[in-house]
């Protein structure tokens, strides 16, 4: 008889960590970005923010992606979330005596960045220890609605205390978000978080181009690992700098940050919600449709100035990036051996991440140096055309016709 998920002990306790500490993420990231663009006021700066908190993930995620099986999960996932909180703590006290530049900003986004590839690694295993396989996809569908759901209250709760408190009791609340992900973790019950693989020859090197090249023999593969490249890259980019979108287009501050950070968490929930149910046929229609869309919405935000039809068009944005997201991880999962699937699907994660970061910098020095409509029109422009010759003719395994 399957058990309800709701009886999954572990992975409930483990959820009421996680709720906490996925909101100091979205409450740092705003903060941060805030802080940023408002002693710098430049696009460039702020995009360089964001690369070093994200693109570590591509060079070691995959790094801890396969130590991650020769250590004891549980001890790691401490460690990490307690690095995380100290980092957080360290920088409120910094801000709270005055000391805090934006070089120092960069190196603290830079250990963030780290910290965080290497908590994200470790959860994607610790994760399935905590339920049974009946379960597995519906703790992973709870996780994505958790995660997206933190995006729309998340920066809400930053705009609040950035506004009413200070930027250093907003990083002081992130820090206290991960204590009770700590104590969680320790009052797991687990019977083996440690693997016997910890005594086989580490070939990391070796694994990682074997993963690569059974990618790149794969024409599905190749296409899909396109569409998402172009998403994080192109269609999320402007989701990247916010901070300075919402003071240079609106004149809004830190309030119309908080707004469309919260239309972007909300275009996420309805995305997920949406692909719960789809089909594989309809997630390949659906990720090529939302790149697509991206590419028009940007060019769209280009002639704007309306922050309500701004907050629509965010909203679209975020709701294609996470179409092609789950749509593009769905069908690798789908289409992959077992055998290579956790490298392949690190890989995915790399792009997925990693060209968020790359995004972020190319807009950000972009948008300052030739000006919003020039580089929103381009994107867009670019975003459409690449999204078109990469999905001609796709075949899902087992089809007789191209599906697009």
């Amino acid at each position: 008889m399957q058990r309800s998920i709701y009886t999954e002990s572990n992975y409930l306790t483990y959820l009421c960590g996680s709720i906490f500490s996925t909101q100091g993420l979205w409450i740092q990231r705003m903060t941060l970005g805030w802080m940023m663009w408002d002693q710098t006021h430049s696009e460039t700066w702020l995009g360089m923010l964001v690369f070093l908190m994200f693109f570590p993930t591509i060079f070691v995620g995959p790094l801890f992606g396969v130590m991650v099986d020769r250590i004891n999960r549980r001890q790691a996932a401490v460690v990490t979330s307690v690095i995380l909180a100290l980092l957080s703590l360290l920088l409120s006290l910094l801000v709270w005596q005055e000391l805090v530049n934006e070089l120092m900003l960069l190196i603290f986004a830079s250990g963030i960045g780290v910290a965080n590839s290497a908590y994200q690694s470790i959860r994607l295993s610790l994760v399935p220890e905590l339920v049974s396989v009946s379960n597995m996809p519906k703790a992973i569908a709870i996780n994505a609605i958790l995660y997206n759901t933190s995006r729309f209250i998340g920066p809400v709760i930053a705009g609040l205390l950035i506004k009413y408190e200070s930027n250093a009791v907003a990083l002081a609340v992130v820090s206290a978000c991960y204590l009770p992900l700590i104590i969680v973790l320790l009052l797991l019950k687990l019977d083996n978080c440690q693997k016997a693989a910890k005594t086989q020859q580490f070939t990391f090197f070796m694994d990682i181009k074997a993963g690569l090249n059974y990618a790149l023999n794969s024409d599905l593969i190749v296409r899909l690992l396109i569409l998402i490249t172009v998403s994080a890259i192109l269609g999320r980019g402007l989701l990247e700098i916010l901070p300075a979108a919402a003071d240079v287009l609106y004149e809004r501050g830190v309030e119309g940050l908080a707004w469309l950070n919260s239309a972007a968490g909300i275009g996420a929930i309805i995305a997920g919600l949406m692909l719960s149910s789809s089909s594989s046929e309809r997630l390949l229609m659906a990720t090529r449709l939302g790149v697509i869309t991206s590419g028009l919405l940007l060019i769209m935000f280009s002639y704007t100035r309306s922050f309500e039809l701004g907050l629509l068009i965010v909203g679209g944005l975020s709701f294609c990036a996470t179409v092609c997201g789950v749509g593009t991880q769905s069908l690798i999962q789908l289409s992959v051996v077992s055998a290579f699937r956790g490298r392949v699907m690190s890989l995915w994660g790399s792009i997925n991440i990693g060209g968020g970061a790359l995004g972020g910098l190319l807009f950000g020095v972009l948008t300052e140096f030739m000006g919003y409509p020039f580089t929103l029109i381009t994107m867009g422009l670019v975003s459409i055309l690449i999204a078109y010759v990469a999905t001609r003719c796709i075949f899902l395994p087992g089809t007789l016709s191209p599906d697009i």
